[in-house]
């Protein structure tokens, strides 16, 4: 990958290393120096190379801080600091949230699916060049518990901007370790999604609200 542009280099005093060591600790989260340079080398890697591979539509510096890092700062704060197994985010693409909630929730074993052979090429290459620790990827279509065999039981399963994950998640559930979390990142709608046949099987145990952003939260489930 090149790294000649630094997307965020070109906002005049943002520092990129300071806003993330900031951000996590809004969250109670204290970051290592090591894990907050691995976090910052992750977010150039997207938007150096988002044109290509289309990692995101959020570029603007302080949006993306937010959204991408911060939502997910948010994520990890619903754990305890000495959380541990491992967990599986569900259509990852880009890596967020879960290399951000792998390195702030170092307990947590971070396997990151995609079914897109470019995007997971380009996880391995950030794991690898960045230095994550206990992270991994599966090139997978994760559409059922079978495409995960092998790989669990999960402590957490986690989705956000999935496509199709109403139907996905529930049948997921018996991949889930005993008193293991189902996180997703979505708006209001969940309410009404929630009310279908096959997620009662699940159990709504936390919504959690994002800062700044009207009827967008986490929501942890839990098997019923």
């Amino acid at each position: 990958m090149s790294f000649l542009y630094d997307p965020f280099g070109a906002v005049p005093d943002f520092e990129l290393d300071e806003r993330i060591r900031s951000r996590a600790g809004d969250c109670g989260i204290d970051l290592s120096d090591e894990t907050v340079k691995a976090l910052a080398h992750h977010a150039r890697a997207v938007l150096r190379e988002n044109e290509q591979l289309h990692l995101t539509t959020i570029t603007e510096p302080e949006e993306f801080l937010e959204r991408h890092l911060g939502e997910a700062f948010e994520g990890a704060a619903m754990f305890p600091a000495d959380v541990e197994g491992s967990f599986v985010d569900v259509g990852s693409g880009n890596g967020y949230p879960g290399l951000v909630l792998g390195a702030a929730r170092p307990g947590l074993s971070a396997v990151l699916a995609d079914a897109s052979v470019r995007k997971t090429a380009f996880l391995r290459a950030v794991i690898e060049d960045a230095g994550f620790k206990s992270a991994s990827v599966l090139e997978s279509q994760i559409q059922r518990a079978a495409d995960l065999e092998g790989d669990g039981p999960f402590r957490l399963i986690t989705a956000r901007a999935l496509g199709g994950w109403p139907k996905i998640l529930p049948r997921l559930r018996t991949c889930l370790a005993e008193g293991g979390d189902i996180l997703v990142w979505a708006g209001d709608e969940v309410e009404t999604i929630i009310k279908r046949e096959v997620w009662k099987k699940l159990r709504l145990e936390e919504k959690h609200p994002l800062p700044a952003r009207e009827k967008s939260w986490i929501w942890r489930f839990r098997a019923a």
